[in-house]
C-alpha cells in the first residue's frame, strides 16, 4: 500500500506524482464502488460517531453523572437500562436537529458528480444523516409496493435518522418536531397506530393490547438489519458487474460487516487488470487483515482530495466540449425541418407496407388447395377471394390474374 500525504503532496514532487496517478485512475474509472463513513460528514457539522467528546457534549449537561462512549450510544444493549435509554433518546433528538441544519459536504457533491457522469456503480454508507438525499440521490431500499429496489444510488447500511418505526408493529413514521421534543426529554412517543387499535378493541369489549413506542429507524451495534438479506443480494449483484475502482472514504473500518464487504470487494476489483482500491481517511487502518487490500492510502481530509479529483474531471469536461460549435437559430430550425421530413417519410413507408400486407395471404393457406381445383381461398387478412399461385416470397398476391 502506497501512502500519499495530502499536506506534503504540494511540497514533495514524488507525492505529487503519485497523487496525479491516483487522479488519473479516477478519470479512467467506469464502475466505481464507493464506501463512506462518518468522516465525510464532519465538515457538514455532524460529529464523528467515534469521537466521544463531540457526541457527549450533546447530552452531558442533562446527564452529568452518566458516562458513555461514542460507540456505546449506538449499541442495542443500552435499552437494558432506563438511564442509558433516556440518554440515547436525548442524544438522538439533538443529533437529528443537527442533521436538519447540516448541508452536504464537498465529498457528497463529488459522489453525486460520479453518479451524474455514469461512473458510480453504487455507494454504501454507514451514515444515518441522509445528506445524500439533499442532493437528490435515491436512498430508499423499498418502493411503495414493498419490494426491494435494485437501482438505488445509496445503500444505507445503518438505516435512516429521518424515519421512526414502532417497536411492536414496525409502522413507519416521519421524524416530526413533536416527536423530537418528546425524545429530548429522554422519553419515547407512543405509536399512534397501536393506540388506535387499542381504543377500537376496548370499544368492542375486547381486552387491551400493548402499545408500542417509536424509535429511530437505525440499526445499532448487536442488532440485525431488517433488510440485511436484500442488501446482501445487492452487494452480490454489484460485485458480479466487475467494478474497476473501490473507493473507501472517511471510515476507520471498525464494523465487522463492513470489513468483510471491503475485503471481498477489493478482491473482486483486483481481478480486473485495471482495478484499483483507494482509501481516503485521516488515519490509516490497523491490522494484518488489510495487507494487500489497498493500493493507495490518501492520508488527509476527504473534502481536500475530492476537490482535487473533481477539478480534474471538470477540466476534462471542458476540453471535450471545445471542438464543438454551438448551432445558430437558423441551423436549429433547419435541423428541425429535416427531422420532420424524415419522420413524414418514415410514416409514409409504414403506411405503404401495411397496405401491401393486406393484399397478401400466407403461403400455408395457399398449399391447402391443390392446383387444378375449382375452389378458391379467402384471404385471412383481407377477406377476399384470392388466386392460387404463390409468389417467390411465400405469399399470393391478389393482383395476379394468371390462371393456374
Amino acid at each position: 500500500m502506497l501512502t500519499i500525504d495530502l499536506d506534503q503532496s504540494l511540497r514533495d514532487p514524488v507525492s505529487e506524482r503519485h497523487l496525479q496517478t491516483v487522479t488519473s485512475v479516477m478519470l479512467k474509472a467506469r464502475k466505481t464502488l464507493v464506501i463512506t463513513g462518518a468522516g465525510i460528514s464532519c465538515s457538514s457539522g455532524i460529529p464523528d460517531f467515534r469521537s466521544a467528546d463531540g457526541l457527549y457534549n450533546l447530552v452531558k449537561k442533562q446527564y452529568p453523572k452518566t458516562v458513555l462512549k461514542g460507540k456505546d450510544l449506538f449499541d442495542a444493549n443500552l435499552f437494558r437500562d432506563c438511564t442509558t435509554t433516556a440518554v440515547f433518546y436525548t442524544f438522538i433528538s439533538e443529533l437529528h436537529a443537527q442533521t436538519l441544519k447540516a448541508k452536504p459536504s464537498p465529498t457528497h457533491h463529488f459522489i453525486k458528480m460520479l453518479a451524474e457522469r455514469g461512473k458510480l456503480l453504487r455507494c454504501y454508507t454507514q451514515n444515518i444523516d441522509c445528506l445524500e438525499e439533499e442532493l437528490g440521490m435515491d436512498t430508499s431500499l423499498v418502493c411503495e409496493k414493498g419490494k426491494v429496489k435494485k437501482d438505488v444510488n445509496v445503500v444505507q447500511l445503518h438505516g435512516s435518522l429521518r424515519k421512526l418505526k414502532c417497536t411492536i408493529c414496525s409502522e413507519p413514521y416521519g421524524f416530526l418536531t413533536d416527536y423530537e421534543k418528546v425524545f429530548r426529554e429522554g422519553e419515547a412517543p407512543d405509536c399512534p397506530k397501536c393506540e388506535l387499535n387499542d381504543v377500537i378493541r376496548v370499544a368492542q369489549g375486547k381486552r387491551k393490547i400493548a402499545t408500542g413506542t417509536l424509535r429511530p429507524d437505525i440499526v445499532l451495534y448487536n442488532e440485525n438489519h431488517p433488510f440485511g438479506d436484500a442488501i446482501g443480494r445487492i452487494q452480490v449483484s454489484d460485485l458480479q458487474r466487475s467494478p474497476d475502482v473501490l473507493l473507501v472514504m472517511g471510515t476507520s473500518l471498525k464494523v465487522h460487516g463492513l470489513r468483510l464487504l471491503v475485503r471481498k470487494a477489493a478482491k473482486t476489483v483486483h481481478e480486473n487488470k485495471r482495478g484499483c482500491v483507494i482509501l481516503v481517511n485521516k488515519t490509516p487502518v490497523v491490522g494484518k487483515e488489510w495487507s494487500g487490500v489497498f493500493d493507495y492510502f490518501i492520508e488527509g481530509e476527504c473534502d481536500h482530495w475530492c476537490h482535487i479529483v473533481q477539478d480534474a474531471l471538470r477540466k476534462v469536461k471542458v476540453q471535450t466540449k471545445l471542438p464543438f460549435k454551438a448551432l445558430t437559430p437558423a441551423e436549429i430550425e433547419q435541423q428541425k425541418q429535416k427531422e420532420q421530413q424524415q419522420e413524414k417519410k418514415k410514416k409514409q413507408q409504414e403506411l405503404k407496407q401495411s397496405s401491401n400486407k393486406e393484399n397478401f395471404v400466407p403461403l400455408h393457406l395457399a398449399k391447402v388447395q391443390k392446383p387444378g381445383t375449382k375452389k378458391r381461398l379467402f384471404s385471412a387478412m383481407a377477406g377476399k377471394r384470392m388466386p392460387e399461385r404463390a409468389s417467390a416470397a411465400g405469399y399470393i398476391h391478389k393482383a395476379q390474374r394468371t390462371s393456374l
